[in-house]
């Protein structure tokens, strides 16, 4: 049967998975509504088009009907032929339908299905006007005067696509035009060689409205895109600045009281003749406020790694003398547990170059860890071996072993097995994979259930050359870029 600690693992791995999904699922919904307010104001913008597309309908449509009975005025007065009632109706009809949609558009009825009903019914208008305005005898209706009017119109209608700001809207005008010659074409109403130089036309002109599309698109997916990361970027700054002033507060204005409580603290517990029944309470109050201060120094500490400013400053280090080090601060701590605590190394291990205090800083939360889960009665060690042109440290461990589910996730901030677990805040190992990295190291595990884990990182030696030539690299750690969700402190 699974422990209830591996139960509650794998709740909180399920909680987390679930906030995961959220969050994902919420990025996609945002950049749904994002593409649906792109496409929203490209269609307002369409229905600006269109209305302009009325204005200039209705200048053509208006134009013909106006030569159409300039003709049948002169008609009456000189020997010039009058047009054709076929041509008198094209032109009445044309004209109706301009001033009927122009009237829609003004009154701001606009429907989408409107990208394709007026195309296809200026299309109709075309086919329809020609064949009428060939009716009678009409010297006008002949080639080259209503033919090429004719063809100049269809390839007008072609590039009227890009008006509406779709491909598919240019493709379908385009296809109009081109069945539009085709039908005229079969017909017999317009001149084969004609039809074909106007499908020409008609076909650079789609290509040409097709493009205008496309860049009008680009330019303004790209400028949402700016002003969205834009805000964005002023957004996460404003947080980054309110963060840095909580900081601030946190660092200033309640490390100073702590530090107060811990030295009144001290001075009453020293204090000659004090109440041995005073004494305990004392003594909590002052390892409150320690560990209070740790808490706060572990939150600057992790955010000064994730903001890439962990400075470090690189000196010849003796491996003796931090292990001894290690071994007269820590070991304390173990012993409260009745865990044995030791430290191995050989004699002649070489010096190594790293930051003493981080180093130090690396191995108390190593061992601090192992001692928070450790059980009664078992044992840590502390190694340094020489591996590889540098010394590998390693924190081996008697505790639970840590499941194979769980080892990719222990380096994350905030993560803790079991949560609400009162040992820890899940900042150690973060912060212990932040200091090795900015000397250019990673940080390791390996465990088994039962059996207890062993975290090992490397620095590198003394008087390397590749070393050196690295110091100046590795004097800020660089921010991760992916966050691995855990932490078992």
């Amino acid at each position: 049967m699974p422990s209830d600690n591996m139960l509650d693992s794998r709740a909180a791995l399920a909680a987390e998975i679930a906030e995961s999904v959220q969050l994902a699922l919420h990025a996609k919904q945002s950049a749904q509504q994002l593409s649906a307010t792109i496409e929203k104001n490209l269609a307002e913008e369409a229905r600006r088009a269109e209305l302009k597309l009325a204005y200039l309908r209705v200048a053509a449509a208006g134009a013909f009907s106006l030569f159409v009975l300039g003709r049948l005025l002169l008609s009456r007065i000189t020997a010039i032929a009058p047009p054709t009632m076929g041509s008198l109706a094209a032109s009445l009809g044309w004209m109706t339908f301009a001033a009927a949609i122009l009237g829609l558009l003004r009154k701001d009825w606009y429907k989408p299905w409107l990208r394709r009903a007026i195309p296809i019914a200026d299309a109709v208008l075309l086919v329809g006007g020609l064949g009428l305005s060939r009716l009678g005898t009409d010297p006008f209706a002949g080639p080259p005067g209503l033919a090429t009017t004719f063809a100049v119109l269809c390839v007008v209608l072609a590039f009227t696509g890009a008006f509406r700001l779709t491909r598919s809207a240019v493709e379908l005008t385009t296809g109009l035009a081109i069945g539009a010659l085709i039908v005229a074409a079969l017909l017999g109403w317009l001149p084969v060689v004609s039809a074909g130089g106007s499908l020409v036309a008609v076909l650079l002109s789609g290509v040409l409205a097709l493009g205008v599309t496309d860049m009008v698109r680009r330019v303004v997916m790209n400028e949402v895109g700016r002003v969205t990361l834009d805000g964005l970027y002023d957004e996460a700054q404003r947080i980054i600045d309110a963060r840095e002033e909580i900081l601030r507060i946190v660092a200033h204005d309640l490390r100073n009281p702590l530090n107060t409580i811990s030295m009144a603290t001290t001075l009453l517990i020293d204090e000659p003749g004090q109440d041995p029944a005073r004494v305990g309470p004392l003594r909590i109050i002052k390892r409150s406020g320690e560990r209070m201060n740790h808490l706060i120094q572990d939150l600057l500490s992790v955010t000064t790694i994730e903001a890439g400013r962990l400075s470090i400053a690189p000196q010849k280090m003796s491996v003796g003398e931090l292990l001894e080090e290690a071994l007269e601060t820590l070991g304390p701590l173990a012993r409260e547990k009745s865990i044995t605590f030791d430290v191995t190394g050989a004699d002649d291990l070489p010096a190594v170059r790293a930051d003493h205090a981080r180093v130090l800083q690396v191995i108390s939360n190593l061992v601090g860890n192992a001692i928070k889960f450790t059980p009664a009665g078992g044992s840590i060690t502390l190694s340094a071996i020489r591996a590889d042109g540098r010394v590998q440290f390693s924190v081996t461990d008697t505790g639970p072993g840590i499941p194979p589910a769980q080892i990719p996730r222990l380096f994350g901030k905030f993560w803790q097995a079991k949560r609400g677990d009162g040992r820890g805040v899940g900042l150690g190992l973060a912060i212990a994979r932040g200091i090795v990295e900015a000397h250019g190291g990673t940080i390791e595990v390996q465990s088994e259930i039962g059996k207890g884990s062993v975290f090992s990182f490397a620095l590198p030696i003394w008087g390397r050359a590749d070393t050196v030539q690295r110091e100046t690299s590795q004097r800020t750690a660089v921010p991760r870029q992916e966050e691995t969700q855990a932490s078992a402190m």
